[in-house]
C-alpha cells in the first residue's frame, strides 16, 4: 500500500469509526469539526481536483489483467458531513469496499446526487477509478477518499446517460456500451438507487455502515442515550419523529470525513448545518429547533447557522419562526417557513402554493368576465 494512500484510507477509517461508536451520538452535535489529519503523503491537501479524463463516456482502457466494475446509484444511503456541491445542496456517501486479490480493479461510479465515495479495503488493487458527477446549480459534485488523485478521473455529468434512467431502465444499455468500449466480455456491472456498501470486483451489495447510537434507554423520566458513558436525556419528540425519520432514510447514518483527505471535482466544505434530517436532530438537540407535534413541523426558537439542506419531497417539513428571531440562511424548497405568531407564509412551497392560488382565482375571474 503506498503511503499517501495508507494515511488517506486509515484516516476515513478513524474518522467514521469516531462517529459509530457504541457510545457515539446519533448524529454529531452542530459545530462538530473533524480533527486534521496529517498532511504527510497527500497530493496538496485540501485543494486537488479530479482530472477531467473525457467529456464523453469514454474513459482510459484498463489493463489487460485488470478486472472492471461498474457502478450506477442514485444516491448512498448515508449523509456526509463534507459538502461537495456547496452548503444548499445534500451530499450523500456510499463505500466501495475492495476485497482482497492478486489483479487489478478498475472501477466506474456514476451518481445522480452529490456523492462522497469512499473506498476502503485492499486500495492497492485500484488501478483506476473513473466518476460521473451529478449536475447541480453550482456545477459537477462528487468526492473520493481512499485514493490519490492520480488514480482517480472524472466524466462530463450525464457523459454516460442519466443514472435515474440507468438504474431504472438503461442499466442492460450502458452494460452493453461498456463492455464494446473496453472490448471486455467479462465487465460486471450492478445498478441500484441507494447503496451502502458496494463489494469490488464482485460488485455484491453490503449492509449499510451504522452509526446509530447505543441503545435508547426509555424511562418514565424520559428518553435517553450514552454519550461519553453519560447518559443524555433526548427530546421525546424528535426521538419519535425526527430520529425516526432518520434512521429510515439514511441507515448508514453520517460519515464523517476531513476535506483534506478527498479529491473532488469542485471545492468542498464542511456542512454549517448537516443535510436533511441529521440537521433537524443537530438543531433541536442544540434547542434552536422544537418540534411540534401536531403541525409535524418545528419552530425556529434560537438563531441557526442555516437551513439544512435537501429538505424535500419526503424529507419536506413546516417551520414556524418565533418572534425576534432572525430569518436563517439557506434554501427551504419543498419546505416552507411561516411566521410563527401570524401564520404568513414567508419562504419556500408555500410561496408557490400561495402564487399557483393566486393565478387559479385570476384565471377564474377571467373566465367570468368572458359569459
Amino acid at each position: 500500500m503506498r503511503p499517501g494512500q495508507a494515511i488517506l484510507t486509515l484516516a476515513a477509517i478513524i474518522l467514521l469509526a469516531a462517529c459509530g461508536g457504541p457510545t457515539g451520538p446519533l448524529v454529531p452535535p452542530l459545530g462538530t469539526r473533524v480533527p486534521p489529519v496529517p498532511a504527510e503523503g497527500l497530493e496538496h491537501p485540501g485543494r486537488t481536483r479530479v482530472k477531467r479524463v473525457s467529456t464523453a463516456c469514454s474513459m482510459p482502457r484498463p489493463s489487460e489483467e485488470a478486472e472492471i466494475l461498474g457502478i450506477m446509484v442514485s444516491h448512498g444511503n448515508a449523509l456526509s458531513n463534507i459538502a461537495v456541491a456547496g452548503q444548499d445542496e445534500k451530499t450523500t456517501a456510499a463505500f466501495i469496499h475492495v476485497d482482497p486479490g492478486d489483479t487489478p480493479v478498475y472501477l466506474i461510479a456514476l451518481s445522480g446526487q452529490p456523492m462522497l465515495w469512499v473506498v476502503e479495503g485492499a486500495t492497492e488493487r485500484v488501478e483506476r477509478l473513473i466518476v460521473q458527477p451529478a449536475l447541480t446549480k453550482t456545477g459537477p459534485g462528487v468526492a473520493v477518499t481512499g485514493l490519490t488523485a492520480s488514480r482517480v478521473g472524472a466524466l462530463n455529468p450525464n457523459a454516460c446517460g442519466q443514472p435515474y434512467e440507468l438504474v431504472h431502465y438503461g442499466a442492460e444499455h450502458l452494460f452493453q456500451k461498456l463492455r464494446s468500449i473496453f472490448r471486455r466480455d467479462d465487465l460486471r456491472m450492478v445498478g441500484v438507487e441507494s447503496v451502502g456498501t458496494v463489494r469490488a470486483p464482485s460488485g455484491k451489495l453490503g449492509g449499510a455502515r451504522s452509526s446509530r447510537n447505543g441503545p435508547m434507554i426509555t424511562t418514565d423520566a424520559g428518553n435517553y442515550v450514552i454519550r461519553d458513558s453519560k447518559p443524555v436525556r433526548v427530546n421525546p419528540n424528535a426521538r419519535n419523529f425526527t430520529v425516526n425519520q432518520f434512521r429510515s432514510f439514511y441507515p448508514g447514518g453520517v460519515v464523517m470525513v476531513h476535506p483534506e483527505t478527498v479529491v473532488s471535482t469542485r471545492s468542498v466544505d464542511v456542512y454549517d448545518v448537516l443535510p436533511a434530517e441529521a440537521g433537524l436532530i443537530q438543531l433541536v438537540e442544540a434547542g434552536a429547533l422544537t418540534f411540534v407535534p401536531e403541525e409535524a413541523g418545528y419552530l425556529i426558537n434560537g438563531p441557526i447557522p442555516r437551513i439544512p439542506a435537501g429538505l424535500n419531497g419526503a424529507h419536506s417539513v413546516k417551520f414556524g419562526l418565533a418572534e425576534g428571531v432572525e430569518k436563517p440562511k439557506g434554501t427551504f424548497n419543498h419546505s416552507s417557513l411561516f411566521d410563527a405568531a401570524t401564520g404568513e407564509c414567508l419562504e419556500g412551497q408555500c410561496k408557490w402554493l400561495e402564487e399557483i392560488s393566486r393565478r387559479d382565482d385570476e384565471y377564474r375571474r377571467q373566465l367570468r368576465r368572458r359569459r
